[in-house]
């Protein structure tokens, strides 16, 4: 444990400045929509690159009732001297009570129709016919989940830990009685961190008076009438005071400390996709954004296995879940990268060339040449045959064939940031490096050296979300690539901080932004979003498909022929079991229906211990619950049992 003179503080600071926490349905019975038992959660490592399932899982992602264990993440205070200079971590056992303020809201059901990023902005609101003359979204208080500011206090002086505390507001809709919400719940651990919890993933309509638990058909893309869920997003605060535990001495003396600028939390949909991740997530994004308004970024150059390992070997793992990235970047795939990492990760030393440096130059040049640049810089890339492969932020990306779509084409498909782009340009040209991340000798975040804790707690935090696209998004929509929403430091008083691993300065500005505002953009329920985006868009959130392993019926280990004849065909629609929304009529959305009723039940996809193919590792589909859909206009489909 960290220790250091409490007199030589001088502020204090929140991270990660941006905590992700995901729904589950542990300690909810969603068939009923009642609470059911204890919660059941895990933290997932804070630790960058970690693959493997967090011990807290112990293996599964279920608990013992078969419901999906909820994803919290954990907030750290550390403390500075007058220079800047990091002290260590403020806990409990240290000498520190900590207060701790958090502020979530859910105003999903306040906010204008979804049109997304590039559309003519409307003024159609959702729910309309509730506080239809109250001009200012915000103030549609009866469309508001908010519980408030709530405040959890860790102090060593209680010897034991303060009770959770419940997140719970009123939604009213268009009915004159208040149904309670619940957005999850707070609480420390030992030395204490706050542990945000979110919710449980339960959407319903309150339009029905006598019917609690009301799961009408969705008959609206985006937008429902009268529904709420309990997705959210808001602001943590801390405040910290020294009670003088350490020295008779010190008794006589308090020191107090408010955290200097405010951390966010975002509660969001589950992630069913474990160790697969987005070319571009939101560290990315933000990082693009602080290095073109203020000129950071986190380190200077390229480093191979920091910048470009994680985008193309994100393109296999991305291959068990996607089939248009299997085609191209599978175990099979002409572009699979694992098979080329020796010579992707070489830097150009040698002067002249040697025969085997150019062939590394022609190669990264190749692969250059098919990324896509960033900011719809060249508009003729609107083509499958560009990376990333996804959709973009103006609607479904176009495949081969298909007749153009109103819009700009381009804009329908993602792109790296600017910042990935160039340093993707100083790889190509050689000169990089290829060391590997300091991150990679700890298993958890205090045997780091505490410099260095929070910049990782911060990339950790952020590089399981979707950056690209954001339409609307999974954890935030598209308005969190607007710079305005950010505390921007001034570009004269960027501070030049030991290499490697510069504290990152990402934080949402709370004067400007209210909470609930990053999510309130986003589907409701969320559950619709989740159905409709079933191809190209999320996949290392949400699948597209996967293999169950059930269905590797084979030997753990296999050639690549091996795997051709007996495993390649076995690849299932990972919703399969739910209905297939037609693109016609509009409001008719069976699909969506199903993803609220059964969501719960689909399986997760992790890297698979002890499987390979060809050498390399293997994602498998597992804890996959029976789907028995009883819709009489859609197919029944009664799958597979738990794989475990």
């Amino acid at each position: 444990m960290e220790t250091f003179n409490p007199f030589e503080v001088a502020s204090v600071k929140i991270f990660p400045p941006i905590g992700v926490a995901r729904v589950g349905d542990s300690g909810f019975d969603l068939e009923a929509g009642r609470d059911d038992g204890h919660i059941q959660f895990f933290v997932p490592s804070e630790i960058p690159g970690v693959e493997e399932l967090p011990p807290e899982l112990q293996g599964n992602f279920r608990d013992e009732m078969f419901r999906i264990k909820r994803q919290a993440v954990r907030f750290h205070v550390y403390a500075y001297d007058a220079s800047g200079k990091i002290l260590g971590e403020v806990t409990t056992s240290n000498g520190f009570s900590i207060a701790w303020k958090v502020h979530v809201v859910n105003s999903k059901g306040s906010f204008t129709e979804f049109k997304g990023k590039y559309k003519t902005p409307t003024t159609a609101r959702r729910n309309p016919d509730v506080q239809a003359d109250v001009p200012n979204l915000d103030d549609r208080d009866r469309l508001i989940v908010d519980p408030g500011v709530q405040t959890i206090i860790a102090d060593p002086r209680l010897g034991q830990l303060h009770p959770p505390v419940k997140l719970t507001g009123d939604f009213f809709g268009s009915r004159d009685t208040a149904t309670k919400v619940s957005l999850g719940e707070i609480r420390t651990d030992e030395r204490g961190r706050l542990v945000f919890i979110g919710g449980a993933g339960y959407s319903r309509c309150i339009s029905h008076p006598d019917k609690p638990h009301y799961q009408p058909d969705i008959v609206s893309e985006f937008d429902s009438i009268d529904w709420v869920d309990n997705v959210c997003d808001g602001w943590v605060d801390a405040t910290v005071t020294f009670s003088g535990l350490a020295t008779p001495a010190l008794k006589l003396k308090r020191l107090h400390f408010e955290a200097q600028e405010k951390a966010t939390v975002l509660s969001s949909p589950p992630k069913f996709a474990w160790g697969i991740n987005s070319p571009t997530n939101l560290y990315d994004i933000i990082e693009d954004i602080y290095h073109s308004t203020s000129g950071w970024k986190d380190h200077a150059g390229a480093q191979f296995y920091e910048d470009i390992w994680p985008v193309l070997y994100g393109t296999y793992a991305i291959s068990w879940v996607h089939d248009k990235a299997y085609q191209g970047h599978g175990p099979l795939g002409k572009g699979n990268f694992l098979l080329m990492q020796k010579d992707l990760a070489e830097p150009e030393t040698d002067v002249p060339p040697s025969p085997d440096v150019s062939k590394r130059r022609i190669l990264r040049e190749f692969i250059f040449g098919r990324l896509r640049k960033p900011n719809y810089e060249d508009p003729t890339q609107a083509s499958t045959k560009f990376m990333p492969r996804l959709s973009g932020d103006d609607g479904d990306s176009m495949e081969p064939g298909e007749p153009l779509r109103p819009g700009e084409p381009i804009k329908r498909f993602t792109a790296l940031t600017g910042l990935q782009y160039s340093r993707f340009e100083t790889w190509k040209q050689g000169n990089f490096k290829a060391d590997e991340p300091l991150w990679t000798k700890y298993k958890k975040i205090e045997d780091v050296p505490i410099a260095f804790q929070p910049a990782l707690l911060t990339r950790a935090a952020l590089e399981h979300t979707i950056g690209d696209s954001l339409h609307p998004g999974i954890e935030v929509h598209w308005i969190a690539k607007d710079p305005k929403l950010y505390i921007l430091p001034d570009p004269i008083n960027i501070q030049k901080i030991p290499d490697p691993y510069p504290e990152p300065p990402f934080r949402f500005n709370y004067k400007s932004l209210k909470p609930g505002h990053l999510s309130r953009g986003l589907s409701l329920p969320w559950q619709s979003d989740f159905d409709l985006c079933n191809t190209h868009w999320w996949p290392s959130a949400r699948p597209d498909d996967a293999i169950n392993i059930m269905n590797w019926k084979a030997p753990p280990a296999l050639s690549d022929d091996e795997f051709v004849r007996m495993i390649s065909d076995k690849r299932k629609q990972w919703d399969r079991g739910t209905r297939v929304t037609p693109d016609y009529p509009s409001e008719y959305y069976p699909g969506s229906t199903d993803m609220i009723r059964y969501w719960q039940k689909l399986g997760f996809v992790s890297k698979h211990e002890g499987f390979s193919v060809g050498g390399f590792p293997v994602w498998l589909e597992r804890e996959r619950l029976r789907i028995n859909n009883k819709a009489g206009d859609g197919p029944v489909n009664f799958d597979m049992p738990l794989a475990l």
